[in-house]
């Protein structure tokens, strides 16, 4: 978790008494740890957390006041009466959120949205006023938007199952039914760099490990094609929410695992495959995928295999011959290149 101010935070400092007293939810696209300042003034916090990694950092603290989940569709105290949402860069996420926390929060609540001007944080106001709720800028400072508005009327139940997308994707001999919730990485679609990377996998055997696994597309189609046990790895609540939809939507058993990087790990694969993650929001971030190339040859059994896609553009070459004795380039087509690497 960042301790460093994201702009974001930097507009909220701005009102130190927003949230005094209240019994409030910080959901959304968490960027540091601010809602820690706020415990001295608040009633009660619960924070939402989508990121594996930031539900850890949160319930560490030690705080009576303070309460952190990790899920896809977090429940709520029933005291709960105000919300500060960190806008996500996709709007379908947002609208998600708001689907499932406007209906737990008590009719009064007060709403605030804050986010940068170039992740959209505008369209809060069209998201919110399909829920009845009209919502005004406060403040706009670092190139972010503050919202405020009032839940001054009951909103529809929640109902996970009608945000599910569901589609197939095609495989030698086979299809393979996908879920995917708002918030999952190209959410309702085949990704092309995934696409590429299930054309070239070859036969695999034994163990394996999808990293950054999404919807469950790439290990969900090696346990449909091959006789492989497969483990499912996100960061995402809404990715390990989704890639147990998937298997079981096809009958598959696998263990589907939410870790930050290769932290909660404990075994060793005869392969990992991957369409690893460069992206943190609105910008590129290419740390999670460095520090999982540098720890992923631990999680290899001998003669085992680490097979992803990237984007051309991205140099990960250099890292990985510091950690494998050998890797190819198995295709590079100047989008995309699939990289084989080799204990």
């Amino acid at each position: 978790m960042n301790t460093s101010p994201h702009a974001t935070s930097q507009v909220l400092a701005r009102h130190d008494d927003l949230f005094t007293q209240q019994h409030l939810v910080v959901a959304g696209q968490l960027a540091d740890n601010y809602p820690l300042s706020l415990l001295e003034q608040v009633a009660s916090l619960q924070v939402c957390c989508s990121h594996f990694g930031h539900h850890q950092y949160f319930s560490k603290q030690q705080n009576s006041k303070l309460t952190s989940q990790f899920s896809a569709a977090p429940k709520l105290a029933s005291d709960s009466n105000a919300l500060l949402l960190f806008m996500p860069k996709a709007k379908q996420e947002a609208a998600y959120l708001f689907a499932c926390i406007l209906p737990q929060l008590q009719t009064g609540a007060e709403i605030f949205v804050v986010g940068e001007n170039r992740g959209g944080v505008k369209s809060c106001e069209k998201l919110l006023a399909e829920f009845g709720i009209k919502v005004n800028k406060i403040d706009s400072a670092r190139r972010c938007g503050l919202y405020f508005g009032v839940l001054d009327k009951a909103t529809p139940q929640f109902d996970a199952s009608q945000w599910q997308n569901s589609f197939e994707v095609a495989l030698p001999n086979a299809s393979l039914k996908v879920k995917s919730l708002p918030g999952v990485f190209n959410h309702g679609k085949l990704d092309d760099g995934s696409q590429l990377l299930l054309e070239h996998l070859p036969t695999l055997h034994g163990s394996v490990l999808d990293f950054g696994c999404g919807a469950g597309i790439i290990g969900a189609s090696q346990a449909l094609l091959h006789n492989v046990d497969i483990s499912l790895l996100d960061v995402s609540a809404y990715a390990i929410a989704s890639s147990k939809a998937t298997l079981k939507e096809n009958q598959l058993t696998g263990t589907v695992i939410a870790s930050d990087g290769l932290s909660e790990v404990k075994q060793s694969f005869d392969f990992i495959v991957s369409n690893p993650p460069f992206h943190a929001g609105i910008d590129t971030q290419y740390e999670t995928t460095e520090t999982f190339l540098a720890q992923a040859k631990q999680h290899l059994n001998a003669n085992g295999e680490l097979w992803l896609v990237a984007n051309s553009f991205l140099q990960y070459e250099a890292l990985i011959k510091q950690h494998f004795s050998r890797f190819e380039s198995v295709l590079d087509n100047k989008k995309f290149k699939i990289l084989r690497c080799c204990i």
